[in-house]
């Protein structure tokens, strides 16, 4: 749905701005355009005020059928970030329970707690196995990871997705996705942090 809305606004904006540019080009040759002219400049004013309004009510229509999250299951909601300075989209993901209980925040003040997040641990291996599964091999840097322990996959700014301790042994960890990672999958070296909070 926000997809259709984002779409809906750009075209009342290209609308909009079609609308000026006939709107001047209509005043500056004004003095010298003919009765059939004048006539067919309106006639495109006209057809633009009414597709204008035309989208202005889909857009609220659609806006209206938005389901209530009642009566529609929870899913984790996507982001993308980009890292500062390297051009590099990343996928981050958020639990429905974070979404609920989280208030809109500043974008800047999550990219710097993420990045301000400890290393936990580091991704040794990711495995994709046909019989076992997706999972990965833990460099495990910090006591604080036990079994059960839910860590976030950072890269740069953003954060892949979330993985599960399932196993510590003393070379390291096996842990595996709370969520599929699609097509950006974690590799060897990604950072392992904690959920940053965002003051």
């Amino acid at each position: 749905m926000d997809a259709i809305k984002i779409l809906l606004a750009g075209m009342v904006a290209l609308l909009l701005g079609a609308l000026g540019v006939s709107w001047k080009g209509f005043r500056s040759e004004v003095k010298n355009a003919s009765p059939a002219e004048l006539g067919e400049q309106r006639r495109q004013i006209d057809e633009i005020r009414a597709d204008r309004e035309r989208l202005k009510a889909e857009r609220e229509r659609i806006v209206s059928e938005v389901p209530s999250s009642s009566s529609v299951p929870e899913e984790p909601a996507v982001e993308e970030s980009v890292a500062p300075g390297s051009g590099n989209v990343e996928r981050v993901e958020a639990l429905p329970e974070e979404r609920l209980s989280l208030p809109v925040v500043d974008e800047a003040a999550r990219v710097r707690a993420i990045a301000a997040a400890p290393v936990l641990g580091k991704i040794a291996e990711w495995v994709e196995d046909p019989a076992l599964g997706s999972f990965a091999t833990v460099e495990v840097m910090d006591a604080a990871v036990k079994v059960g322990s839910v860590l976030c996959v950072r890269r740069n700014s953003g954060i892949l997705g979330r993985l599960e301790v399932g196993e510590v042994l003393p070379e390291g960890a096996i842990a595996t996705p709370l969520s599929g990672f699609g097509d950006l999958k974690p590799s060897a070296g990604d950072e392992l942090i904690s959920a940053p909070t965002v003051d």
